[in-house]
């Protein structure tokens, strides 16, 4: 795979708590549309003040949980947010609102080693979403001295650490989590 080179740097915020995170169910981008609980905007304000660079704009899932957190965020710095359909969680299909433990193992093992496939359950597989990740990283601006934030969800995240396993400064993937990636290359066949 050729690469073409340049230099950005990306906060990734993963939204804050909801009460479906809390119960350790499958939300998904067509499951029911969550706001955050009051631990998740503590959390998201908290990472908020913490932030010490100040981006040029927010790019964010449109689902409620990264609309809430991209808001309370913005409360600080008051950039544009623009919404971002390539950034929502991926569909579980019929299996969106179910608890994990209500979801056959292997199915769970192969979704935490990143090879899910939601297909046979009306969802997407993780060659969709990293497709639709793709899409969107591909229309970035490619200037060295920007700094965005996207607020976005677990599974858009892991895709990312496999994307840039190098260029990444984390943290676990939980609720109001950040990940910092400075990101050089995009592979050349997404141009």
């Amino acid at each position: 795979m050729e690469w073409y080179n340049y230099s950005m740097n990306i906060i990734v915020i993963r939204h804050g708590e909801t009460d479906m995170n809390k119960e350790n169910r499958l939300q998904g981008c067509k499951g029911p549309d969550m706001p955050l609980n009051e631990e998740g905007r503590r959390d998201i304000a908290r990472l908020a003040e913490g932030l010490l660079i100040a981006p040029s704009r927010i790019f964010a899932s449109p689902l409620k949980r990264t609309q809430e957190s991209a808001q309370i965020i913005n409360g600080r710095f008051h950039v544009p947010i623009i919404n971002i359909p390539e950034l929502m969680e991926r569909d579980f299909g019929s299996l969106s609102g179910k608890l994990r433990s209500e979801i056959a193992p292997e199915l769970v093992e192969s979704d935490l080693e990143g090879r899910y496939d939601y297909h046979p359950y009306g969802g997407e597989s993780v060659e969709d979403v990293r497709a639709r990740l793709l899409r969107f990283l591909e229309t970035l601006p490619l200037a060295s001295d920007e700094t965005i934030l996207i607020v976005t969800h677990r599974g858009i995240i892991r895709i990312l650490y496999d994307l840039y396993p190098a260029d990444v400064v984390g943290e676990e993937i939980i609720p109001a989590s950040k990940h910092v990636f400075h990101i050089t290359a995009l592979p050349k066949e997404q141009q």
